[in-house]
């Protein structure tokens, strides 16, 4: 039996996931849809404003400081993963069968590495010192990554 299968059959007889799937409740699925967008708030809302300093926006705020930034990211990664695996649980099938999951997941799994990169890039910047060349690509990438997985995320709900 594949692991998909295995998945499948345990999240069909689960309790929590028959609840989350057939429940009218608003403290089911909208529920954890809703934590799973306050989750990207914090998590895209904030890379994107790192990112666009990075690229040059805001030239006289100076870089180091967003480095404070990454602390809502993170939790909001936290948010955005915890309830991203609920709703995959409550449909696995459904969800692993639509052509854009996997590149969602791509760019998602690329934007938290490259937000990962980014922070220690920053962390280590001097108030003074110019964004360099390779953080600069860090950053376009990053912006790509996250507004593409979120692009996916919504296009995926019409495949």
């Amino acid at each position: 039996m594949h692991i998909v299968d295995i998945l499948q059959q345990w999240s069909e007889n689960n309790a929590f996931f028959i609840w989350l799937r057939e429940s009218s409740s608003v403290f089911a699925y909208p529920m954890v849809f809703f934590i799973h967008t306050l989750g990207l708030i914090f998590t895209a809302g904030a890379s994107v404003l790192v990112d666009a300093r990075l690229l040059g926006a805001a030239r006289q705020l100076p870089v180091a400081p967003f480095a404070r930034y990454f602390a809502a990211i993170w939790i909001g990664i936290a948010f955005t993963v915890m309830s991203g695996v609920v709703m995959l649980g409550a449909d696995i099938q459904t969800k692993l069968q639509n052509r854009l999951f996997p590149p969602k997941m791509l760019c998602v799994v690329a934007a938290i590495a490259l937000t990962a990169a980014l922070r220690t890039r920053i962390a280590s910047t001097r108030p003074e010192a110019d964004v360099s060349p390779l953080v600069r690509a860090l950053a376009a990438a990053s912006l790509i990554c996250w507004l593409g997985a979120i692009a996916l995320g919504k296009f995926a709900v019409y495949f």
